[in-house]
């Protein structure tokens, strides 16, 4: 089983477990480390869990270069099969959650193609925009 944590700014890791409990019931596999929301140092926490984890193990941050991303990305340094993940979103912790592969480099960037940010449009039909057909 591949190890996860989300590691983000505030509660965004802990509101993302929430999210994959609700729609998986998966969320407590999922470590979330909710960084400066109080005095403490953090890094502790995130060497524990590369430290622990199983392998394949993917910790995902929220901002690509950010304080919480440095600090995972300076706990994995070249540690086999950690992998790190910037700019986290639902869609792809829920791919790699829920994923039956094996993990590795190759894999999860084929899901993290799948899981990209889009914007949404709805096609023109002529009367401004339909939900209709967005959700057919």
């Amino acid at each position: 089983m591949t190890s996860l944590m989300i590691a983000s700014h505030g509660h965004l890791a802990s509101g993302m477990q929430s999210a994959l409990q609700l729609l998986t019931g998966l969320g407590k596999q999922v470590t979330a480390l909710d960084a400066y929301v109080d005095q403490g140092d953090d890094r502790p926490q995130i060497a524990a869990f590369v430290a622990q984890a199983s392998r394949p193990a993917v910790i995902f941050t929220d901002l690509y270069g950010g304080s919480v991303n440095q600090d995972v990305v300076r706990a994995v340094g070249d540690t086999p099969d950690v992998f790190v993940v910037s700019q986290v979103n639902l869609a792809v912790v829920l791919a790699v959650l829920l994923d039956s592969e094996p993990l590795d480099a190759a894999r999860l960037d084929a899901l993290i193609a799948q899981s990209q940010v889009r914007r949404v449009t709805l096609a023109a039909t002529g009367d401004g925009g339909s939900t209709a057909d967005f959700f057919d």
